[in-house]
């Protein structure tokens, strides 16, 4: 039988559709599903989880080193390393209050009040030598020299002894018993009176070693006088 005026029929292509026009498949896009809501829903729990979870280690963590008393701390001493320790705190503003305990303590530094151990060193609770160990005395003057004092100025301390062979009231020559002293309180004229009739009472603050020479001549009625020092050991001691 001859073969000739037949054609050959194309064969499928290999792994296709025989019934799939040129060996495509035909596919059909779906709408999103509520499963692939739910995977995003998902992802962005675990996103506020991991911020969340980040911001409250880290605010944990907020705190500032500070100093402590790492024994009890008495008023006049030095301060040195050893008698502190360093401590985290979280205390917000307050913070400021107290001795920043990534600074080191320059030296010369005195307790000017008491801290017990373990509690943080205030600010205020340090000072200078002359600081932590002068003291403030309260001696009488003549209420006309109060309009030329001022608290912080420093003044020089003049003591006029009574004269023990007088008569009457009479006082000796005036002499420096010292100077550079400073005035911590002056009253208000018209007020203030005592130790004596016709005084007034001015705080000054004194070195510790001079404190009972200004006591004894308070004691022995003598006269004191407070004469402001000039301006420039004013701005000076500023």
């Amino acid at each position: 039988m001859s073969t000739q005026g037949r054609r050959a029929r194309p064969l499928p292509a290999a792994g296709g559709d025989p019934g799939a026009k040129g060996g495509r498949t035909a596919r059909r896009l779906q709408r999103p599903g509520w499963r692939d809501l739910r995977l995003v829903v998902g992802v962005l729990l675990v996103l506020l989880s991991v911020a969340g979870g980040t911001r409250l280690v880290m605010s944990l963590d907020d705190t500032t080193p500070v100093y402590a008393a790492a024994r009890d701390l008495l008023p006049g001493q030095p301060v040195a390393a050893a008698d502190l320790a360093v401590v985290q705190v979280r205390l917000g503003e307050q913070v400021e209050r107290y001795v920043d305990g990534t600074e080191p303590i320059a030296p010369g530094t005195y307790l000017v009040r008491g801290v017990a151990t373990g509690e943080l060193v205030p600010v205020a609770s340090l000072g200078t030598a002359r600081e932590a160990l002068d003291k403030t005395v309260t001696v009488p003057v003549d209420p006309s020299a109060l309009p030329g004092l001022s608290t912080g100025a420093l003044v020089d301390v003049w003591v006029s002894p009574r004269d023990p062979d007088a008569l009457g009231v009479s006082y000796l020559d005036p002499r420096l018993l010292l100077s550079g002293a400073v005035v911590d309180r002056v009253p208000e004229q018209g007020t203030g009176l005592g130790a004596g009739l016709g005084r007034a009472s001015v705080s000054v603050v004194v070195p510790a070693d001079r404190v009972g020479d200004v006591i004894a001549a308070v004691d022995q009625d003598a006269r004191l006088t407070l004469v402001p020092a000039p301006r420039s050991q004013q701005d000076a001691g500023r």
